[in-house]
């Protein structure tokens, strides 16, 4: 199989550079109808990356946040976006995901430096955002992850790596990967749990709000060797340690994004970052 990765992103955004998203001012989450979060400004550095990827002709597009002052690429996060579909909204489509025009650029790309903002704020490991088409969620060749996973994630890793050290390396041997998926984008993260099953090197699964789509089981996402949490706005009667309600009531001194489900989806990865077992 043959991979190549090829950064795109402005020397504006690879140099080190403050970016500022406000978030969940991190509490002990019990789901007790009392409980009132609040929220906080938080400004972090990082430097930002876009990778074109083509493996085997197809092309895919995976964005990476690296904190500033990362040394090791051996551990990695991987944040999965809700899917850009959402009946009768279209935020990005297939047919522009080739050149990473339309919604891909103007909407999409953003999640590396909300996500990536906060995961800086407590480690100092690099963040992969891979920008998932449609086409992609029914497997096949459309999906990045779908041959060898691990070999694609050292290829991007070892671009990251390349951007830092002035001479040339071995790329990262990998050694823990975390996930992470917002809303829909649970799905995209499953087909990645399973595609990386027989490596081991998943670590951590972290659900922020996947229950509250209809049809999603309110229940954490499961993965051999893994530590399982779910952040969410849906109850369920003896919740499993790691399953974090989090009702409406208790967002109700937040002013930032339109609803519960964007507020988990938004500003809670901060406080999820804090307590990640890939350090």
């Amino acid at each position: 199989m043959t991979t190549t990765v090829t950064q795109e992103n402005p020397v504006s955004l690879t140099l080190p550079h403050a970016v500022s998203h406000p978030v969940v001012k991190p509490a002990v989450v019990s789901g007790a109808h009392g409980d009132r979060l609040e929220e906080m400004p938080l400004t972090t550095t990082i430097h930002e990356f876009l990778f074109k990827v083509v493996k085997n002709g197809v092309v895919f597009w995976v964005g990476v946040a690296v904190p500033l002052g990362t040394t090791d690429f051996t551990r990695i996060q991987v944040f999965f976006h809700p899917t850009v579909v959402q009946i009768p909204v279209v935020h990005a489509r297939d047919e522009d995901y080739p050149t990473f025009a339309g919604g891909w650029s103007s909407t999409l790309k953003r999640y590396i430096a909300l996500q990536g903002g906060q995961l800086a704020a407590s480690r100092r490991l690099p963040l992969l955002v891979p920008f998932t088409t449609m086409a992609a969620l029914g497997g096949g060749a459309q999906n990045m992850f779908t041959t060898d996973p691990v070999g694609t994630l050292r290829a991007v890793t070892a671009a990251v790596q390349n951007a830092f050290v002035p001479f040339v390396l071995p790329p990262p041997e990998l050694r823990a990967v975390g996930v992470t998926s917002f809303s829909s984008g649970i799905s995209a993260m499953r087909m990645f749990i399973a595609a990386m099953k027989s490596s081991g090197l998943v670590r951590e699964v972290i659900d922020l709000d996947s229950p509250f789509i209809v049809g999603e089981p309110a229940d954490l996402t499961p993965s051999p060797g893994a530590v399982s949490s779910c952040y969410t706005q849906v109850p369920r009667a003896h919740p499993p340690p790691g399953y974090a309600f989090m009702p409406a009531s208790m967002f109700a001194g937040l002013s930032s994004h339109r609803d519960v489900h964007a507020r988990i989806g938004h500003m809670m990865y901060h406080t999820a970052m804090i307590t990640s077992v890939v350090v």
